[in-house]
């Protein structure tokens, strides 16, 4: 009966086109996940169960380093499927033995970044993450002096990066070294942020500052 409704409803011409890229998808997501399955599998990634991907995910672990991805990992690297990946790909490295990123159940992501250089990067569970995100917890080249600026500094200088549970994390956010988002909260697009937000609340700008509390009754 719905069946019949749609096809008195929409053209042939509509529906064709629209049914088409819908397969697509579909193949799409089944051969991507199969292939990250079998990436993450190579590289020594822990994974958990029922990952939905679509797209190019690239996973560089360096050996006695950990990954770990935990169940319903959701992530979309098709500009065709998610209309602001300046970058359709997602790239997830560690540099170092010593370098550990953790990945909480229910994670939902489009294209992004995580260099884990020397510490520890966990993003909680139920995280949203949007297009074009970068998420670090080293500042790789040394500032100053000028001298050193083409030289990496020693891992003292990294500092680990915390992602509470049920973040929301905007289009083109830097996450950068020793932040620490706490649950809850939501991150607005284009920020940068470095150091430590509350639970629960609304942070924007550059750097990102607390603009609103969402547990706090007006």
């Amino acid at each position: 009966m719905r069946l019949f409704h749609i096809l008195k409803k929409y053209t042939l011409r509509d529906l064709l086109p629209f049914t088409v890229s819908e397969l697509f998808e579909q193949f799409d997501l089944i051969l991507s996940s199969l292939i990250f399955r079998l990436k993450s599998h190579w590289h020594g990634v822990s994974l958990g169960r029922a990952c939905r991907i679509w797209g190019c995910v690239k996973i560089r672990r360096f050996p006695g380093s950990e990954i770990i991805i935990g169940d319903h990992f959701y992530l979309v690297n098709r500009a065709g499927r998610y209309a602001f990946n300046i970058f359709s790909q997602t790239l997830i490295r560690t540099y170092t033995s010593t370098a550990r990123i953790e990945i909480g159940e229910g994670v939902g992501a489009n294209s992004m970044a995580i260099f884990c250089r020397s510490q520890k990067i966990r993003i909680g569970s139920r995280t949203l993450i949007g297009g074009n995100c970068q998420i670090m917890d080293s500042d790789g080249h040394p500032l100053w002096p000028l001298s050193t600026r083409w030289h990496y500094p020693g891992t003292e200088h990294d500092a680990p990066v915390e992602i509470g549970d049920d973040v929301y994390i905007g289009l083109n956010v830097v996450v950068l070294k020793g932040t620490r988002i706490g649950s809850g909260s939501v991150i607005a697009a284009g920020s940068i942020v470095s150091g430590e937000i509350p639970p629960n609340c609304l942070a924007a700008g550059v750097p990102a500052r607390v603009i609103r509390r969402f547990d706090v009754v007006n």
